[in-house]
């Protein structure tokens, strides 16, 4: 039942996007406080409630794929109407929760999640190869409620440098996905965008987009300006080997199994950028100056 309830919540992935709040509570305060836990609580709950929806949505075309035919409700071992009523109280839920901690902002931000992800995003992405990108809007919210949630504003710079990176990293962070099981989602009827550009024009596209995110990683950096030598260097090295892995999707002996090491490598690196930023400001409220 347990393991059943992580995987149709897909719990694993929402904790991850859960820790995109407290990371930018910390790089717009330089704190951890009790508030940060709630927040990343409330954005977990929403990822949660959503994902549960959005596989009572996608049901038929889970069981046609290998990777998602286990689910509970695409193998038939939890109902629809389970999964809907699991995903109402998680959102629900939700809502209490953020409401209570900043409002109605924090409502309307939630609100526009299940909006964009489960009325918008889930039939686009069954209709057009290019869905990922209005659904890239989805990854600046729980980097907005951390955000928010440590008291700053969204018009602030800062913010506007974290969001496009967390928007952009999106995109090729899902086209190596769709190297990645490319069988599984033409079986199941997605249009995809190797289906659209072919496989080598989708390396090139998806290196480009690699690109993008290390040149608006680096724009993040310069907004927050760290102050740590040590940190300036790792943050260097891990731009450097984000570039090197990108290479890869050059190659003309890229097989598509390898976007799985891509896929990885890419986003330890991306991922390593948000924590180095989240230390340097962190030490720059508690080393002497």
């Amino acid at each position: 039942m347990i393991k059943e309830f992580i995987v149709l919540t897909k719990f694993v992935l929402s904790f991850a996007v859960s820790l995109s709040a407290l990371f930018a509570y910390i790089m717009a305060k330089g704190e951890i406080g009790t508030d940060m836990f709630i927040a990343t609580f409330a954005v977990l709950l929403v990822a949660m409630g959503v994902s549960t929806l959005n596989q009572v949505q996608e049901r038929k075309e889970d069981a046609l794929m290998e990777r998602t035919k286990h689910r509970p409700i695409a193998s038939g071992k939890w109902s629809p109407l389970s999964g809907i009523v699991i995903a109402s109280l998680l959102i629900i839920a939700s809502f209490i929760v953020i409401y209570d901690l900043i409002g109605l902002i924090g409502v309307n931000l939630f609100l526009f999640s299940f909006i964009w992800y489960n009325i918008i995003y889930t039939p686009l992405k069954k209709k057009s190869a290019l869905a990922v990108v209005p659904g890239a809007i989805l990854g600046v919210i729980p980097p907005a409620i951390g955000w928010l949630t440590a008291g700053h504003s969204l018009l602030e710079p800062q913010f506007y440098a974290l969001g496009l990176f967390y928007f952009v990293w999106q995109v090729p962070h899902f086209w190596l996905l769709v190297m990645l099981h490319y069988g599984d989602y033409k079986g199941a009827g997605y249009p995809t965008a190797m289906r659209l550009f072919g496989k080598m024009s989708l390396q090139r596209l998806t290196f480009v987009w690699l690109i993008m995110t290390i040149q608006t990683g680096y724009f993040m950096v310069s907004i927050f300006e760290p102050q740590s030598t040590i940190i300036i260097s790792l943050l260097i090295i891990t731009a450097l080997l984000a570039f090197a892995s990108s290479l890869q999707l050059l190659y003309k002996n890229f097989e598509l199994q390898y976007a799985r090491k891509v896929f990885i490598q890419i986003n330890l690196a991306f991922l390593g950028t948000v924590i180095l930023i989240s230390i340097d400001q962190y030490l720059k409220f508690h080393l002497p100056s």
